[in-house]
């Protein structure tokens, strides 16, 4: 009898421990967020997943798990996981898929959640492209576009001490540049079947005055498109164009302009660092030069596309509150200018900041004046499918399989087909 109630007591004794030892191992009070970003550009992985862990030790009860894809798999995955029954929590979106996100229902309205120094802080530009209908469905992470980089060194050795002001002028000096024999290729672009040639395009479809649709939303490439696949055309025509470029995306071009086999290139605004930086490239600061596409002649000074994009709150969020509060702390502007190295902050007050600016000024400078210009391409639902014509048919004239005349006539058409 006296053994029954001391093995009680001592089973009494030890079911606190027990009961300690499962709570500490898997906190009932936990949150658990899942996020979706890009591997490639901007902010690298390891600046949002250092970021991520410094949101972690603010928030002890929410644990993040960020996942990175390449750009071309970002809103394939995205869709994929939101129509099953492992939605992420919050994502990264292109500016081209937000209308498409909105009109699925898909994006959790925060117009009433947005803190007013986000409100009056960020830049216009960044509310213009997250706004849908009159709701905000997304913070802007970063503005950004094409900027045409080239290689100082290289032209002050044919003999230019200035940028080229226009794409006439571009080209011209192209030509002097491989007449010379200081580079084989002077231009390199990201030309994959992608949307990164579309990128590529529509900043020369900008420098042309061209536009893909006409005010009423009608598709009118074949009319104002030609001359700019006339330019690219025949820069691969006249050898000028690195002929690999049909196959490159950004990291290609990137590659290949720091190892100082290109004059020109357009790329996003994250290479602007790594051109320069000893690891990943050949080129010193001195040998990069950075500005916003000169137009061509007559038509206008300077041309740029949108290449923006923002994060978002999945509508199949179980924890909606927490979500937006960690998208809001990865757009703040301190973590933003924390991590300005390869991406310019979205706060306007930023470019007034000489630690932001400090040797960069011409980059600095650079986006300023192209967010205050630059254009947006098409924000229709079937945008994906739309891109994915005109990037057939671009390719098929690059290829010299149709003429740029008879390769837009086409999409256009093909695309007017489309429901």
């Amino acid at each position: 009898m006296k053994k029954g109630i001391v093995f009680l007591l001592a089973l009494i004794c030890l079911l606190p421990i027990f009961g300690a030892g499962t709570k500490e191992s898997a906190p009932s009070d936990m949150i658990e967020l899942r996020f979706l970003g890009m591997a490639q550009a901007a902010y690298s992985e390891q600046n949002v997943n250092d970021m991520t862990a410094d949101f972690m030790k603010a928030h002890p009860n929410i644990k993040v798990s960020t996942e990175f894809v390449p750009y071309e798999e970002l809103r394939n995955k995205t869709l994929l996981a939101y129509s099953s029954n492992n939605s992420y929590d919050a994502v990264l979106v292109d500016d081209i898929w937000f209308t498409e996100y909105d009109s699925k229902g898909m994006l959790t309205d925060i117009t009433a959640d947005i803190p007013k120094n986000y409100r009056d802080g960020v830049l216009t530009g960044g509310w213009n492209f997250t706004t849908k209908h009159g709701k905000v469905v997304g913070l802007p992470w970063f503005l950004d576009t094409m900027y045409l980089f080239y290689n100082k060194s290289m032209l002050q050795k044919a003999g230019f001490s200035n940028p080229p002001k226009s794409i006439e002028e571009m080209v011209d000096m192209g030509r002097a540049l491989k007449a010379k024999g200081i580079v084989e290729y002077p231009f390199v672009f990201s030309l994959a079947q992608a949307e990164a040639l579309i990128c590529v395009y529509s900043n020369f479809l900008e420098a042309y005055g061209g536009s893909f649709q006409d005010a009423q939303g009608n598709y009118i490439l074949d009319k104002t498109g030609v001359k700019a696949l006339d330019l690219l055309v025949s820069l691969k025509k006249e050898g000028l164009l690195n002929p690999n470029s049909l196959e490159f995306l950004e990291e290609d071009v990137r590659r290949v302009f720091s190892t100082g086999d290109a004059a020109f290139t357009l790329n996003w605004g994250y290479m602007y660092a790594l051109a320069s930086d000893p690891a990943e490239s050949k080129l010193s600061k001195a040998d990069v030069g950075v500005m916003v596409l000169p137009g061509a002649k007559g038509v206008k000074d300077s041309a740029a596309m949108s290449g923006s994009m923002g994060l978002s709150v999945l509508t199949k969020s179980k924890h909606p509150a927490e979500a937006l509060q960690y998208i809001l702390y990865l757009s703040s502007k301190e973590v933003q200018d924390t991590y300005s190295n390869l991406q310019l902050p979205v706060w306007s007050a930023s470019y007034d900041d000489p630690k932001v600016r400090a040797g960069r000024e011409d980059l600095a400078d650079a986006a300023k004046k192209a967010f205050s210009i630059m254009n947006v391409r098409p924000s229709v639902p079937n945008y994906q499918e739309v891109s994915a014509v005109f990037q057939q048919y671009i390719q098929n004239a690059l290829y010299g399989e149709k003429t740029p005349q008879q390769a837009l006539a086409e999409a256009v058409q093909k695309v007017k087909e489309m429901k």
